[in-house]
């Protein structure tokens, strides 16, 4: 069962490891990038971030709704997208959840600052827009400890 969802364009990191994996006691993270599927070392760097209790997989957007389908992720799974695209495209694809934790995004050539983690451009806000449509709420925020960031989108 996946018990958060997170856009980080970072993937996998020390924020993920060493702050939600023990806040949310987490028994797997599921990284579902098609480009870090695709590219055997990267692939195999992030497994390897695993250890006794905690079992990291590397999956394409599409085998990870399969995996996570399967009930195969474990019983207390992260999800990690690396960008709001992946995000819109994996719940369109059928996998539904209510909440989503935005960690990282950096688009600083054409983006709006929201934290110093979080710089989205239009793109990412159409998308927030279309989430808060579906009634998916937005948390910011980078680690469990901090607060959650509100924001307003620009308007349309």
């Amino acid at each position: 069962m996946v018990i958060l969802v997170r856009v980080d364009d970072r993937l996998l990191h020390g924020q993920i490891i060493c702050a939600w994996v023990p806040y949310t006691k987490a028994d797997s993270l599921i990284v579902a990038s098609d480009e870090a599927a695709r590219d055997s070392l990267v692939s195999e760097i992030i497994s390897s971030c695993g250890h006794k209790g905690l079992t990291v997989c590397v999956k394409s957007i599409k085998d990870a709704i399969e995996h996570i389908s399967s009930g195969e992720c474990g019983s207390k799974a992260i999800l990690i997208l690396g960008d709001l695209k992946d995000a819109m495209r994996i719940y369109e694809d059928g996998f539904r959840f209510d909440k989503i934790n935005l960690g990282n995004i950096h688009h600083e050539d054409d983006g709006r600052e929201i934290t110093p983690s979080i710089i989205i451009n239009e793109e990412d806000e159409e998308i927030m827009r279309r989430f808060e449509g579906l009634g998916v709420a937005i948390d910011i925020r980078d680690v469990p400890a901090s607060a959650s960031v509100s924001y307003e989108l620009r308007k349309v």
